[in-house]
């Protein structure tokens, strides 16, 4: 992320068009310690690359995973059973929507709603609260 220096407080991770809703919402908030890093490439995962991506920022920046699909779908799946609670040496979470049966809710103001509430838990969650941890992710609680 070219917009934030190395004093980054927040690290998000994404991929899709999430990450341009992510852009805006930084901007919006006028953040210059949030970086945000949008993985091109899912399959095969660019391990290098995104070893490379976080080596600027400070190790002990926490790297929260944050997709628009519901927790038990999507991307967040697949990176938390390869790296589980730890992303190269991080802290590593997840942001997402509840799990559940559908992708979406048939609702496009109960979808708008939903997707406001994801964007700003992104980026006002206390790691560790409700961005759930990758070990206890998807837990009830």
């Amino acid at each position: 992320d070219d917009q934030v220096g190395s004093e980054a407080h927040r690290l998000l991770l994404c991929s899709g068009k999430i990450y341009y809703e992510l852009l805006a919402e930084r901007k919006a908030r006028e953040l210059t310690d949030v970086a945000i890093i949008r993985l091109e490439q899912l399959y095969p995962l660019p391990l290098e690359e995104l070893e490379q991506a976080l080596a600027p920022y400070d190790p002990d920046v926490p790297v929260t995973f944050v997709q628009e699909e519901p927790e038990n779908a999507g991307y967040w799946r697949f990176l938390l059973a390869q790296f589980g609670p730890e992303l190269f040496g991080r802290r590593f979470f997840g942001v997402s929507r509840p799990a559940a049966a559908s992708p979406a809710t048939g609702s496009a103001s109960a979808h708008r709603i939903e997707q406001a509430e994801l964007i700003r838990e992104a980026f006002t969650a206390e790691q560790g609260t409700a961005a759930r941890p990758a070990s206890t992710a998807g837990a009830k609680g």
